[in-house]
């Protein structure tokens, strides 16, 4: 199969197979439902850098392709069609079992005390703003090392994380949205050894952002008959969730004054509540994502870019 047609979806992997190629063992296809739903589910994966890049990828190898530069819509589209016409299939990729380590039932006999020294690695990990290249410092990150096991590191003062005595192979970041809201959360951007994005001779000072929480965030555009409980099971959370992490409230009348206020909501339904239209304007929900990126190898440093969530301006009125 195709080994870089993966889309991730937090902590899920799907893959995008060839008409001819074989369904791997532990694979299982998905069913994609119509046209629209389709498109709809490969919008929300196209949020995130990576997956939209395999979307390109995936788009400028196929053969039946139309040729030319696309833009993120055209790509989803062009990529639905191709499932729809059956010379791509979407399926869901097995978790990968963790890592294990030596067996002792193999030759119990013969091992002694020199057989579990394990030479170990170091690993670097340092988060900075996307633009500034500023230090992200206080940002607590949960790292799944080689053999499995978890530690739990904050960022120094320079956005550091160091690491040492780390078993060889890679490791994985990982970052909980349980209680996030927008205002304390970063965005993951990239990772890797990226330029900054700052023009050169234009440096200013800039406050640097600070948040308790990492994410992917997803900017979800309303539309016609969408509905808060709707969109919510969408994406595996709760209305709570989703008023909490973008207003930070779970009281019902503070989420229709938000509505109003912030997604710019104007039709009511019969019980006098808001409901969603593809005229409101912004017509924006922020939907957190939890992060999980792997393939960070040891012995070697990685940069995690982030940014601020480039929130909507609010309206210059209340209810």
């Amino acid at each position: 199969m195709f080994q870089r047609n993966r889309l991730r979806d937090g902590h899920r992997e799907y893959a995008l197979l060839g008409f001819h190629e074989p369904l791997p063992s532990g694979h299982e296809f998905v069913a994609t439902g119509g046209a629209a739903q389709l498109e709809g589910r490969l919008r929300v994966l196209a949020q995130d850098f990576f997956n939209l890049q395999t979307l390109r990828e995936v788009v400028h190898g196929h053969a039946a392709a139309e040729f030319g530069p696309r833009s993120t819509d055209q790509l989803v589209r062009q990529v639905a069609s191709l499932v729809a016409l059956g010379s791509l299939r979407l399926v869901r990729v097995p978790r990968a079992p963790e890592p294990t380590g030596r067996y002792l039932r193999d030759k119990p006999e013969e091992l002694t005390p020199a057989d579990f020294v394990e030479e170990t690695k170091w690993l670097r990990l340092q988060v900075v703003d996307d633009v500034t290249d500023d230090p992200i410092s206080g940002l607590k990150l949960s790292i799944v090392l080689p053999d499995g096991s978890q530690k739990q590191a904050t960022t120094d003062s320079s956005g550091r994380i160091e690491l040492s005595s780390v078993p060889p192979g890679y490791a994985q970041v990982n970052a909980a949205i349980d209680g996030a809201t927008l205002k304390e959360t970063l965005v993951f951007e990239k990772s890797g050894i990226l330029a900054s994005k700052q023009p050169a001779g234009r440096s200013r000072k800039r406050k640097t952002p600070s948040g308790k929480f990492l994410a992917r965030v997803v900017e979800h555009h309303v539309s016609d008959g969408e509905t808060l409980e709707g969109i919510a099971e969408q994406y595996g959370l709760t209305v709570d969730d989703i008023a909490r992490f973008n207003w930070d409230t779970t009281d019902p009348d503070e989420i229709q004054r938000h509505l109003y206020v912030d997604v710019g909501c104007t039709a009511k339904d019969e019980s006098g509540k808001f409901t969603f239209t593809r005229y409101d304007d912004p017509g924006v929900l922020y939907i957190p994502r939890p992060l999980a990126m792997g393939g960070l190898a040891v012995e070697q440093s990685h940069i995690l870019r982030v940014r601020k969530p480039a929130r909507s301006a609010a309206f210059l009125f209340s209810v």
